[in-house]
């Protein structure tokens, strides 16, 4: 499996999305998958399967430091009580004290960047997570994010594919 380098730590290129997948069938498409060698598994509290992903990630029995899972806290839960209060859902769900990579769902109008990003990091430096990130946000907010808060962000997930060319946005994340 091709691996990524990022922020310290090591993401597999490919991995299971788990948008739309729910309850059993969510748990039994996880466990194939991971039967199948995928390491890395994306979910997010908006998904509402993290319990069943982490019934899958028990059920595999597969060592923990084997597994990267990426979850992330939805935007009406981006002050930072309710970052850290939905992150410690997501990890009891998921049945794990750490996720390797969390991420900021999507933009909101009324997000604090800096009280954001300083609650993000006190939640790595804690051990809750092992890398931070953003996904959807746009080059300005990008900007913002790294140029200005200069916050060691991992990734910015976002949509490409021929249908939608993010060209300038790669550009501007692949030379930061």
């Amino acid at each position: 499996m091709e691996i990524l380098q990022t922020q310290d730590i090591s993401l597999p290129r490919l991995g299971l999305g788990t948008y739309r997948m729910q309850g059993d069938a969510c748990r039994a498409a996880v466990e194939s998958a991971l039967s199948l060698s995928y390491r890395h598994i994306d979910t997010a509290e908006m998904y509402g399967n993290e319990e069943a992903i982490g019934a899958a990630i028990a059920a595999s029995r597969l060592p923990r430091k084997n597994l990267h899972i990426t979850t992330k806290v939805w935007n009406e839960n981006l002050a930072p009580d309710a970052i850290r209060r939905a992150l410690e859902a997501s990890l009891k769900k998921l049945r794990l004290d750490q996720v390797d990579l969390y991420l900021v769902h999507w933009p909101a109008r009324s997000m604090n960047l800096p009280a954001m990003f300083e609650t993000l990091l006190k939640l790595r430096q804690e051990g809750r997570t092992r890398a931070i990130g953003v996904a959807n946000f746009n080059i300005a907010l990008l900007r913002t994010v790294v140029e200005e808060i200069k916050a060691p962000i991992a990734c910015n997930q976002v949509e490409y594919h021929v249908m939608l060319d993010q060209t300038p946005l790669r550009k501007y994340m692949a030379a930061r």
